[in-house]
């Protein structure tokens, strides 16, 4: 059995650089498999825009919206997010 031993200094540098390309790789397989399902699937509910922005409040949801961050289209009560917009609003928010 082989021991490696890492300066604390070290081993949190590397867990953030992991942390990042793990959090690089989840994002870009989100928008892959968005583009894949076209333009038919653009309109997602409540719950799946929640999902998609990695929101467990729906009071930031609202929030979103009602600064128009994100579009959305109301049909009597039902409320649709568009999928576009949301990644939009994501791309927008990245830190470089």
């Amino acid at each position: 059995m082989e021991l490696i031993i890492f300066e604390k200094e070290s081993y949190y540098k590397m867990m953030e650089e992991m942390m990042t390309l793990m959090y690089k790789v989840i994002r870009q397989a989100k928008e892959d498999a968005l583009d894949a399902k076209g333009e038919s699937a653009d309109f997602i509910g409540t719950k799946d825009a929640m999902k998609l922005l990695g929101v467990k409040s729906r009071n930031r949801l609202y929030d979103l919206r009602d600064a128009k961050q994100i579009e959305y289209y109301q049909h009597g009560r039902r409320i649709l997010y568009s999928k576009r917009s949301i990644i939009t609003y994501l791309k927008s928010q990245k830190i470089t």
